[in-house]
């Protein structure tokens, strides 16, 4: 049924090119993302827990250990959805359908996650329960699982995988927690905490979850799955269904996939911390109240992670230059200085601004750990003769929801265990107790140093960047030889594309012609001297670009 939906012309990726283009790279894998992790930070991360801790007033055993049963369920979902990815045939490639499917699950379970009845404890925590499974078990499970394969399955060109990958980081990261730690305080210091305020953060969040619509239509129509397409010819899919076991093995002997996946685990477990601590420390350690918190979060956020933004700019040629495991090993020891500058100030807000800063250059090579997996991923293959993408993308997905889960439960236990007092309003000025502001100060930087430390020694020995031109043409080789063993004549996705892309054209130009001539017979207008008059346009215009390119070539 899902093979004879995704057939339909209107489900067509709006990109053909066999090389990456700008719509896709700005639309798929920056703008599309974008929008989708703007709602998951802002409905499902540091302001969920503050929603059940300053909004309903919860706290406890239950509320610290739920997240982490949760990712148990979480967990298993991941393997059942990375198997059917693995069994998915379709037209528009195996993960890309689940991307769109998701957009629609996420709305609705994240507006759940807010509408907690105002009824008895045990409802509540009914209700909490339930919505919040539903949210990270079911809905983002898909999503995430099959976002995470998109850059991995979008080219075998290194280059142009390493330029999706930082765009993709981009989106996911960086502009979503900017907007979300900017705008959301501001918001929250006039909606208010406590009991009253329930109904505007259950009108707020439930506004921010239907924004994850447009993002997966927009990842879905402009990316391609090119390295997927390798295996479809003209007798149709020819993917060997591998075992989970059988990947589980090749995955667990290949020393790269086991590099990366232990950095994301490091990575995701300082990120998740830090980040729901960030409201905390600033409300806190920086000021003694909500009110006081929310303009120093936005400028935490707006100075201390400005290099984010900007750096990529600067990242990109760095990357070309030196490559990606030499730039990683770099950034992650400035990272850890700047941290450990916060670390030491905890409560000099100019100079936690300057740590931060710091701590940011150092974050920017994160941005191409997607295309680290990539090439682990085209490793396996290059050793095992099969891809491994079902067992990795839900390795990757138990990953990021475990490592939510105990982020946030550690978050949760912290506050139960250091003494937190729950702000009755967002003006209430409270003086924390020492031990639970020492506590939100290393969850905001003093373990993400360590993990910078840690990830800086494991690029000592990620050297598979240099193997990728004859991984990727020992891989070629042998679709090539499958292809004739089968009798068939090998066309690569690039050639593929090429006359995908020929026959639009031509299909556009029959159109041009027939409107033209339409147009001629109203206005009483000569064909000839109108397609003459065109013709004449199309060459100036293509002259002009050429002089521009030999310009350009030049310099």
């Amino acid at each position: 049924m899902l093979a004879r939906t995704f057939e339909k012309k209107i489900f067509n990726s709006r990109v053909t090119s066999a090389n990456t283009q700008k719509s896709e790279m700005w639309l798929g894998y920056f703008a599309g993302p974008c929008l989708v992790y703007m709602v998951y930070y802002a409905i499902a991360g540091s302001y969920l827990t503050q929603f059940y801790t300053d909004v309903l007033g919860l706290s406890g055993v239950f509320l610290t250990m739920m997240p982490i049963f949760s990712k148990i369920f979480d967990a298993f979902t991941n393997v059942v959805m990375g198997r059917i990815i693995d069994k998915t045939r379709t037209k528009q490639g195996k993960a890309r359908p689940w991307v769109l499917i998701s957009g629609v699950c996420m709305a609705v379970t994240g507006i759940l996650l807010y509408t907690v009845p105002r009824s008895s404890y045990a409802v509540q925590i009914f209700w909490i329960i339930l919505s919040y499974n539903l949210f990270f078990a079911f809905a983002f499970t898909i999503y995430n699982m099959s976002h995470s394969l998109m850059v991995p399955l979008s080219t075998r060109n290194t280059k142009q995988r390493d330029g999706l990958a930082m765009l993709n980081s981009m989106g996911m990261n960086m502009l979503p927690g900017l907007l979300v730690t900017i705008i959301l305080p501001i918001m929250i210091r006039a909606f208010g905490v406590g009991e009253d305020s329930q109904g505007t953060w259950i009108m707020m969040m439930s506004i921010i979850s239907i924004l994850a619509l447009p993002g997966t239509i927009l990842e879905y129509y402009f990316t391609k799955e090119r390295v997927t397409e390798e295996n479809i010819s003209e007798a149709g899919d020819t993917r060997k269904d591998v075992s989970m076991a059988k990947q589980l093995k090749a995955c667990l002997s290949d020393p790269y996939w086991l590099i990366i996946m232990g950095f994301t685990l490091v990575y995701n477990i300082f990120n998740i911390l830090s980040t729901n601590s960030m409201l905390y420390y600033c409300n806190w350690v920086l000021a003694d109240s909500v009110n006081g918190g929310t303009g120093l979060q936005v400028l935490v956020n707006a100075i201390g992670q400005a290099p984010l933004g900007l750096g990529i700019i600067v990242l990109w040629p760095l990357v070309k230059k030196f490559g990606k495991r030499r730039i990683m090993m770099f950034g992650f020891g400035i990272g850890a200085v700047g941290s450990l500058i916060v670390l030491l100030n905890p409560g000099n807000f100019g100079i936690v601004l300057g740590g931060l800063f710091i701590k940011s250059i150092g974050a920017l090579p994160t941005y191409v750990m997607t295309a680290q997996l990539a090439e682990s991923l085209d490793h396996i293959e290059w050793k095992n003769g099969f891809r491994a993408d079902g067992f990795s993308a839900s390795v990757y997905a138990i990953i990021i929801t475990v490592t939510a889960g105990i982020g946030q439960s550690i978050i949760l236990g912290g506050i139960s265990a250091f003494g937190y007092i729950s702000p009755a309003s967002t003006a209430e000025v409270i003086t924390q107790p020492d031990a639970i502001k020492t506590f939100f100060s290393w969850c905001f930087v003093g373990i993400p140093m360590i993990g910078y430390v840690i990830g800086s020694l494991l690029m000592l020995i990620f050297d598979v960047e240099d193997k990728m031109p004859q991984i990727i043409a020992d891989i070629t080789a042998r679709h090539k030889a499958e292809a004739e063993a089968r009798g068939e004549v090998y066309i690569s996705p690039e050639e593929k594309a090429e006359i995908e892309q020929k026959e639009l054209e031509i299909k556009a130009e029959e159109k041009r012609i027939e409107e033209l001539k339409e147009k001629c017979a109203k206005k009483g207008l000569n064909f000839e001297e109108e397609e003459r008059k065109y013709q004449e346009k199309l060459a100036a215009k293509k002259a002009k670009e050429e002089a521009k390119a030999a310009k350009r070539k030049k310099k």
